[in-house]
């Protein structure tokens, strides 16, 4: 298919899209880990969480947008394809609260994640995952929800007015046949020319001139089909107006009707997947609604034939020696992402999303997971090995990942035998007779209730109290304290341990030293952020083997301060 260029200076091109892919797994993300509650009257966001979530989402006027109106049209698109694509759940029906209701209401109407469908999507290969979602995109909508009566969510063209869309032709298009069909086309052209739209509508209307609408097709009715194949299609002098009719024979009927198509469709789904960009007249004429010629140039992006022939490629991980950690991927890398973000904090996300690992996060990854190895989990996602200041900095900050447990409103409940009437209070179990319970207040009176005369001991703030010399109990009582008392002084004998400090100039010094001093096992401690090495006297002869290999590349000297 050739097509002409053409110039786009002076054109308004959109740049300041948002990404569809990753917007969707930033919701299911949100929702997981909150409990959202919709509206009770409308069904829609709350107020708080649509501004929650809109601060997350990608589309930059959707803050703004949930501010001013109180709702964003892309947080209402990527809620309503989250739950089409099956990875969320609520009520869509709603219930009537009494024979006068005219409107359902949603009373406790919770998002729900489906846990197993979204982390089966996520799993999938890049290429299979963008099947799925261009297959729901191309069947989402029809008739009368199409592009030629609906505005796309990115889009700026008027659509045609609905009137009368529920009879005639439009009912019999399958208008997902007819997305695939233009896709195809679209996929022929060469990849990033801007091309002139007319030029395409022109190629259609000589080469495929019934891709649309046959050229005799079925009515439902005799009167509908004396409307001909363009009786559901009028313009208007305002917005929604109908009063000027297309008509069969007229020699531009082809350009105003799927013209028109051509045009909305592209600032669909080929805009909202980001296969296409779209160049758009700054001021369109309108003589007449709706706007007609004003999507002047597209340009074709590699994705699209990817898409297309599944030939997306896996992502590719690349980790840096300063700690930095590149993901490039043509989608959006969620399962990638998700292995990465316990462990790194995001730097920048364009077309490459750059990370940075941080010693926070990986010790706090591994005190969650103590199985974690964050060294492997960067090998499995590079394919190969890591630098070897990296890997050594990882194995040290896996070493920080001690769990600690902090219970609040909690008590320790110690029994000589099993008390059933504590389950219901019980937070973990510590042994056969020893458990951590919550409320301890409300499991007190219970077991004065039950009179299975419970001892309860209130601790000081500063240490605890020695339980009574009564108690049956294996912690230390009373009496066991005062025994334990010395009877006489204890010698002890204090060790002096003298630590060494090296200040080195910048980090790539600090960097080669270290790793000297690794390869010939010398222990030192390496504190980064403060450009020192920190080592024991007894170990300066090792530390001085290291200052004598350097000096091959470098004159050191050094100085001691006071």
């Amino acid at each position: 298919m050739t097509l002409d260029t053409i110039d786009v200076a002076g054109l308004d091109i959109p740049t300041r899209l948002p990404d569809l892919r990753r917007d969707l797994h930033v919701f299911v993300d949100y929702v997981a880990h909150r409990e959202v509650k919709r509206a009770h009257r409308d069904n829609s966001l709350s107020k708080a969480d649509a501004r929650r979530l809109a601060k997350l989402m990608s589309e930059p006027d959707a803050t703004d947008d949930v501010e001013g109106y109180g709702w964003s049209n892309w947080l209402v698109f990527v809620d309503h394809l989250a739950l089409e694509l099956g990875f969320v759940r609520y009520d869509t029906t709603g219930e009537y609260a009494g024979y006068t209701s005219q409107s359902p209401s949603f009373p406790d109407n919770y998002i729900e994640v489906l846990a197993q469908p979204y982390e089966k999507y996520r799993a999938l290969a890049p290429a299979k995952q963008e099947t799925f979602l261009l297959e729901k995109l191309l069947k989402r909508t029809q008739g009368g929800g199409s592009e030629f009566f609906s505005t796309s969510v990115l889009g700026r063209l008027e659509s045609f007015t609905s009137w009368g869309s529920a009879l005639g032709v439009v009912p019999t298009i399958d208008f997902t046949a007819v997305r695939r069909f233009l896709l195809q086309r679209l996929a022929e052209c060469p990849v990033g020319q801007w091309l002139s739209t007319a030029s395409l509508i022109a190629d259609l209307k000589k080469n495929h001139r019934y891709f649309l609408i046959p050229a005799k097709p079925t009515f439902a009715k005799k009167s509908e089909s004396e409307r001909g194949r363009y009786g559901n299609f009028h313009e208007g002098k305002e917005w929604w107006g109908h009063e000027i009719n297309i008509h069969d024979d007229d020699p531009d009927a082809f350009e105003r009707v799927e013209g028109r198509y051509v045009e909305r469709f592209l600032e669909g789904i080929p805009l909202l997947l980001r296969y296409v960009d779209v160049a758009y007249l700054p001021d369109c004429p309108k003589p007449v609604y709706p706007s007609l010629g004003c999507l002047k140039a597209f340009r074709t992006s590699e994705l699209l034939g990817h898409a297309l022939r599944g030939q997306i490629p896996v992502p590719r991980i690349t980790v840096t020696p300063n700690f930095d950690v590149y993901v490039e991927s043509e989608v959006y890398p969620a399962a990638v992402l998700s292995q990465l973000h316990p462990l790194c904090e995001t730097v920048s996300e364009d077309k490459a999303i750059v990370l940075k690992l941080q010693k926070q996060s990986v010790a706090a990854a591994c005190a969650a997971r103590a199985d974690l190895d964050p060294a492997a989990v960067l090998r499995k996602l590079t394919g190969g090995e890591l630098p070897a200041n990296v890997a050594r900095e990882l194995s040290a900050w896996s070493e920080h990942g001690e769990k600690f447990v902090l219970y609040n409103d909690c008590a320790v409940l110690e029994s000589d035998q099993d008390v059933p009437a504590a389950d219901p209070f019980t937070v973990e179990r510590l042994g056969s007779a020893v458990r951590i319970v919550h409320s301890p207040e409300k499991l007190f009176a219970e077991l004065e209730r039950r009179e299975l005369m419970p001892l309860r001991i209130r601790h000081a703030a500063e240490s605890f109290s020695p339980l009574p010399k009564s108690a049956n109990t294996r912690f230390p009582k009373a009496a066991d304290q005062r025994k334990a008392r010395p009877a006489r002084k204890t010698s002890v004998v204090l060790t002096r341990v003298t630590r060494v400090q090296l200040v080195c100039p910048d980090p790539e010094f600090l960097d080669k030293f270290h790793r000297i001093l690794a390869e010939n096992k010398c222990p030192v401690e390496l504190d980064r952020q403060n450009l020192t090495l920190s080592y024991l006297k007894q170990y300066e002869s090792g530390v001085s083997d290291a200052i004598r290999q350097l000096k091959a590349e470098y004159q050191v000297e050094i100085k001691d301060t006071a």
